[in-house]
């Protein structure tokens, strides 16, 4: 059994993420209280977790610790005995129009009504190089805005269109969306945070497709500029996982953006990552 009372927490060298060492995500199962864990996630917005050695039915306990798992709407990248598993491969029969879907910046799950609010990465097998993931915070790029620019954006709404965003810098690569038959949904621009209740930006970019009420060249206009805002230096941090390196992030305080990978078969270039996403609130926190 994990004993939460004694995490060890090594904040990165950066604005912000943090390396929870010596720590075993599997002896957590068994513990009633993982409140400190939870809490962490939320202040330092990721955690990467080393050293982990879950079995698949552990791994998928784990993540109903952060919330309730998504599907993800592409049945066959789930994991046949754990649907709420996702499997993310390199392998190089994948079709070009497939690769490096994401590849660009986006808060996952934005085309829900109930968006994703913790996503994981689970290292199965990585390789030697690359394989990072790229994270901005939103936190901190709304607190840097002008008090004028605060006021015009927070009771705007974005829509969200799951077939494909339009705010999109140049070599950003995304999937082609869902064909699956669900509907064009709006989030708050400006959001607070369910747990710590701090305003950030959200839903910016990805499935982002315009403003509620906006002409869209106007709406594409101010997401790009505040999107070029948050992706700054200063509100930047990026992590690696490595195999056995469970990798976890908070949808409410960041956007992310995959790095180019490698589609390989050979030693040292495969990948294989088990994600999870989980909605609403962790259990610690009451329903």
């Amino acid at each position: 059994m994990t004993d939460t009372t004694t995490l060890r927490i090594r904040q990165l060298p950066g604005p912000f993420g943090a390396v929870v060492e010596h720590f075993d995500a599997a002896g957590l199962l068994d513990d009633e209280t993982p409140r400190l864990l939870v809490d962490a996630l939320f202040e330092y917005r990721f955690l990467l977790l080393p050293d982990q050695q879950l079995t698949e039915a552990e791994y998928a306990k784990f993540g109903r610790i952060w919330g309730d798992p998504l599907l993800f709407f592409v049945p066959q990248h789930r994991h046949g005995a754990f649907p709420e598993i996702i499997k993310i491969r390199n392998s190089p029969a994948t079709p070009p129009e497939s690769r490096d879907g994401a590849m660009h910046w986006h808060s996952d799950s934005s085309y829900e009504a109930v968006p994703a609010s913790v996503t994981m990465l689970y290292g199965i097998e990585t390789p030697e190089a690359g394989n990072d993931t790229m994270f901005a915070d939103m936190v901190a790029a709304y607190e840097a805005l002008p008090v004028a620019t605060k006021r015009k954006i927070e009771p705007l709404r974005v829509l969200h269109d799951p077939r494909g965003g339009k705010v999109n810098l140049p070599g950003e690569v995304r999937g082609s969306g869902t064909t699956e038959p669900l509907p064009v949904v709006t989030h708050p621009l400006v959001m607070s945070h369910p747990v710590t209740g701090r305003r950030a930006l959200f839903g910016i970019s990805g499935t982002a497709s315009g403003i509620v009420g906006w002409e869209e060249a106007a709406a594409i206009d101010l997401l790009l500029e505040l999107k070029r805002h948050t992706l700054q230096p200063q509100f930047r941090q990026r992590a690696r996982v490595d195999a056995g390196t469970i990798l976890i992030w908070d949808n409410f305080s960041v956007i992310h953006c995959a790095t180019p990978t490698e589609y390989s078969n050979e030693d040292g270039k495969r990948r294989l990552l088990h994600r999870i996403s989980t909605k609403g609130l962790p259990p610690v926190y009451g329903r």
